[in-house]
């Protein structure tokens, strides 16, 4: 399954790379309403599992940013996120700044089993190590 959601605020691109893995790739500026349309796709996805545990890649190499209101969204659905059977999620960013913004304003994120990468190879093997070793 593939989601191309282009917005006049940031695109996002969604796919699932293995049955348990999903991968998100935010390219540009987004704004709330453009993340509220990223969390719904990940949120419909997510049911789909039927409390399976599964993993995220998050690629925000071509992140431009994001309003207040993006941040609030984005904080929102990792509370939701923290609820659901997700083991890990990797995030490929290649700037410390990009990733200090992430974590300074989505707080939740510290619940999370997260990890920062340069790549996204380096990133899928230590998601599927996540999952192999995952209780559920």
């Amino acid at each position: 399954m593939k989601l191309n959601a282009s917005h006049r605020h940031g695109e996002c691109k969604i796919d699932l790379i293995s049955d348990r893995i999903i991968s998100a790739a935010f390219i540009g500026s987004f704004n709330g309403q453009s993340v509220q349309k990223y969390a719904s796709e990940i949120k419909r996805l997510v049911n789909t599992f039927q409390s399976q545990p599964f993993a995220m890649i998050i690629n925000n190499l071509e992140v431009e940013g994001g309003t207040p209101e993006a941040y609030q969204e984005l904080e929102n659905y990792n509370l939701w996120l923290n609820l659901q059977a997700i083991v890990a999620k990797a995030f490929i960013i290649d700037n410390n700044v990009t990733k200090q913004i992430l974590l300074a304003r989505t707080p939740a994120l510290k619940q999370q089993n997260i990890a920062f990468f340069e790549n996204p190879a380096d990133a899928t093997i230590w998601l599927k190590q996540q999952l192999t070793t995952s209780p559920n």
